[in-house]
């Protein structure tokens, strides 16, 4: 089972957090669990993070992520 602080948190660069810090905070587990969904679809269809799209792997590891209930 993945967990938000060993497996999803180090996905979001300092960078992504500090970019998206006026959406929600991906470095909290709170604000990440809270807009999950939205941050799947962004980082699904590229538009998150601004610079580089996420591998597949990346992606399916928060949709398991969020389908297991979000562990922290």
């Amino acid at each position: 089972m993945a967990t938000f602080a060993r497996d999803i948190r180090p996905l979001f660069r300092e960078r992504d957090v500090e970019e998206m810090r006026y959406a929600f905070d991906l470095g909290a587990y709170e604000d990440v669990k809270a807009n999950a969904e939205e941050i799947h679809r962004r980082v699904a269809d590229g538009s998150m993070p601004c610079d580089v799209a996420w591998p597949d792997d990346r992606v399916a590891l928060l949709r398991r992520w969020i389908d297991e209930g979000a562990p922290a």
